[in-house]
C-alpha cells in the first residue's frame, strides 16, 4: 500500500514538473522595453524569430501580392536583422525613401504567448495590428491570429544599420 502510494506522488510530481516545463517556464520579456518592462535581448531566441514569422504573417494577411519590405526595432543590433533577414527568406530590409514598409514595433514574450505588434501600409496610411503566438519551450513559437487595431500610425523611420550609420555621419562640405 505504503509503495503505491509513494509512485502516487512520484507520478504526480513528474507530471507537474513536466507540465511547468513543457508550458513555457520563460520569463516575461519585453523588446524594445518600455519603463517598468522585462528587459529582453533581441539577439536571444525566440525574439529574432518572432520578429521574422510575424512579420511573414502580417504581409501575407495584408498585402501577399507587394513586395516584403521590414523595418526592426530602433537600435537593433546588426546580428538580429541579419538573422531576420534569413529567417523571412524573401524581401529586404526597408532603405531610406521605402513607402510600403512593415516594420516591427515591439515584442512581448510571456511564458507559451507572444505578441508582435507591426505598423503595416494599407491605403496610403500606417496602421497597427499585432500579431499573436503560441508555443513553448519544446515547441517552436507559431503565429495563431492578426489582431488589426486600425490605428493610424507614423510612417516607419528606417532603422536599418547602414541606414543609422548614414545619419550619424557629419555632413560634409
Amino acid at each position: 500500500m505504503r509503495t503505491r502510494n509513494l509512485m502516487k506522488a512520484i507520478s504526480l510530481t513528474t507530471v507537474f514538473v513536466s507540465a511547468l516545463f513543457f508550458s513555457g517556464c520563460a520569463a516575461s520579456m519585453t523588446y524594445p522595453e518600455y519603463a517598468g518592462a522585462p528587459k529582453a535581448d533581441p539577439s536571444l531566441q525566440p525574439m529574432p524569430n518572432l520578429m521574422a514569422d510575424a512579420l511573414k504573417f502580417a504581409h501575407q494577411r495584408t498585402a501577399p501580392e507587394q513586395e516584403l519590405v521590414y523595418n526592426l526595432p530602433p537600435m537593433t543590433p546588426v546580428q538580429v536583422w541579419k538573422g531576420v533577414e534569413k529567417r523571412i527568406g524573401v524581401g529586404r530590409p526597408m532603405t531610406v525613401g521605402d513607402t510600403h514598409v512593415w516594420s516591427v514595433r515591439q515584442v512581448r514574450l510571456s511564458g507559451a504567448r507572444a505578441e508582435v505588434d507591426v505598423v503595416y501600409p494599407t491605403e496610403g496610411i500606417y496602421q497597427l495590428a499585432t500579431v499573436h503566438f503560441v508555443g513553448s519551450t519544446a515547441q517552436p513559437y507559431y503565429p495563431t491570429m492578426l489582431q488589426f487595431w486600425l490605428v493610424p500610425v507614423d510612417a516607419p523611420t528606417c532603422n536599418t544599420p547602414l541606414a543609422v550609420v548614414q545619419q550619424a555621419k557629419p555632413v560634409q562640405q
